[in-house]
């Protein structure tokens, strides 16, 4: 079982976002504490500006946007459960299993050298520099491991936060509205669909609180008789693929991707990323290692 802690608010986690950049050349709990250390410094400094008279006006404007956004997305509650206690840990890359993220890695994707692993997801490069600071974070990739093949050492995944532009209505006559994300580049016979429904005919299951697939007719009918929420499921066109040695070698030695196991309203996160970018939340959750 995971250690709990305490949420923090949506609003302290955007001040922090931005000095997060500099400390992921660390893993494990010692990037943990360096990014405890970043995203307290980054508090201090946002108190200070909101003190100077000068900038009353750009946090005045800063403060109609976040509440634009609230009121928009519903307090940033949209696709939780209400009786949601959110967590996160570390995963050791040799106990990696389906139902786990991985985080992408700054110091390989904000980088001009190439790696298979862009190619993997789809990337032709790294993230530009000349990106904004907080744009950067939120291009950042965020997979879950959908299929972890052990003996074969091989696995299956897809892209979390990445949307096509179109709705899942344009491909298939079930949740019209809701967006259709970027699985990732290799083909598959259907849409992909992640959701917290055991009840849901044909569905499999990746961890405690995850399921993978099953029937479009069936998550349908579950939603429409009051018993599941359409917010609550996401949809994916194709995915990612690692053939044999290839996902153990992006964990270690490369460290292309930081593993961790969250519960599944952070998996399922939707209106949060909007002001804590996906790849940020699982740092703010993890327990620290001194207690």
């Amino acid at each position: 079982m995971a250690m709990r802690r305490k949420r923090l608010h949506p609003c302290v986690g955007a001040a922090l976002a931005l000095p997060l950049l500099g400390v992921w050349s660390l893993t494990g709990h010692a990037f943990v504490q360096a990014m405890r250390k970043h995203m307290q410094r980054g508090l201090r400094t946002r108190r200070l500006a909101e003190e100077d008279s000068k900038q009353e006006e750009d946090t005045t404007n800063v403060e109609l946007f976040r509440q634009s956004l609230i009121q928009g997305w519903g307090a940033g509650e949209v696709g939780r459960s209400s009786d949601s206690a959110d967590w996160a840990e570390l995963v050791d890359p040799d106990a990696v299993q389906a139902g786990d993220m991985l985080l992408g890695h700054p110091a390989r994707f904000f980088s001009e050298r190439t790696s298979p692993a862009f190619t993997r997801i789809g990337l032709q490069g790294g993230i530009p520099a000349d990106y904004p600071r907080r744009e950067r974070l939120r291009y950042l990739p965020v997979l879950l491991l959908t299929e972890v093949n052990k003996e074969a050492g091989t696995a299956k995944g897809v892209w979390l936060t990445l949307r096509t532009g179109q709705l899942l209505g344009d491909f298939i006559d079930f949740f019209h509205s809701r967006p259709l994300l970027y699985g990732g580049p290799t083909p598959s016979e259907s849409v992909t669909m992640i959701h917290p429904y055991p009840e849901v005919p044909g569905s499999k299951k990746l961890s405690d609180d995850i399921y993978l697939g099953g029937s479009f007719e069936g998550a349908q009918a579950w939603v429409e008789e009051g018993e599941g929420s359409s917010l609550r499921i996401r949809f994916f066109l194709n995915h990612i693929e690692w053939r044999q040695g290839e996902l153990a070698a992006e964990l270690a030695p490369e460290n292309t991707w930081l593993p961790v196991r969250c519960s599944v309203d952070v998996v399922l996160s939707e209106a949060k990323t909007f002001v804590i970018p996906l790849v940020v939340r699982p740092m703010l959750l993890m327990p620290s290692p001194c207690g």
